[in-house]
């Protein structure tokens, strides 16, 4: 059980304009030591190392879900760093909901943030317009995962009710976030 539910700070999600550290809204929790909005190394606004040293708490990945999230938070530092162009990171998150959709999962927790992670991540992606661009098979993938996270997501906030209660309501935020690419994702993904 690797959520953290109720370690500070409290990071938000405001439902109306989507933004991911608000300081009102629906409460998110983080994941292992990478996964969520901002969160890397166990921080809120933490600097996500180059390479992990096990001797220093918060920069060992907790499971293969926290591992991938340090990838993808590696990206995102090396933008910061100004190593990489913006072009990267939706290239980044792509790469990180594939590599999600891949996961098998024996823990509800790591289940229901997967199926967070890839519902926000293609939320953003839909709403930057990015996944117009992709190809048919990375489309198709995508389609794949999406269709998966929302059970994952399900399965999660069935297996966890009373901790995951916030993350109802994100639910059905992400899925109007995609709705009008949910045809054609489930489409792609059959196709």
């Amino acid at each position: 059980m690797d959520i953290n539910w109720y370690a500070p700070p409290e990071v938000r999600f405001d439902p109306n304009t989507g933004d991911p550290l608000a300081t009102h809204g629906i409460p998110l929790p983080t994941y292992g030591n990478y996964g969520g909005p901002h969160y890397s190394a166990g921080t809120i606004g933490g600097t996500t190392p180059e390479a992990i040293d096990p001797s220093v708490p918060g920069q060992v990945p907790v499971d293969a879900l926290d591992q991938l999230s340090y990838q993808h938070d590696l990206v995102y530092q090396h933008y910061a760093d100004g190593l990489v162009q913006a072009t990267a990171l939706p290239v980044a998150d792509v790469q990180f909901v594939e590599s999600m959709a891949q996961l098998t999962f024996t823990d509800p927790e790591a289940q229901l943030y997967e199926g967070f992670a890839t519902l926000a991540i293609v939320g953003g992606l839909a709403k930057s317009g990015y996944l117009e661009t992709l190809s048919f098979s990375d489309l198709s993938l995508v389609a794949a995962a999406t269709q998966g996270a929302i059970v994952n997501f399900e399965a999660g906030l069935t297996a966890v009710p009373s901790e995951a209660r916030s993350l109802h309501g994100a639910l059905h935020v992400f899925e109007s976030r995609i709705s009008d690419f949910l045809p054609a994702l489930t489409s792609q993904g059959h196709g």
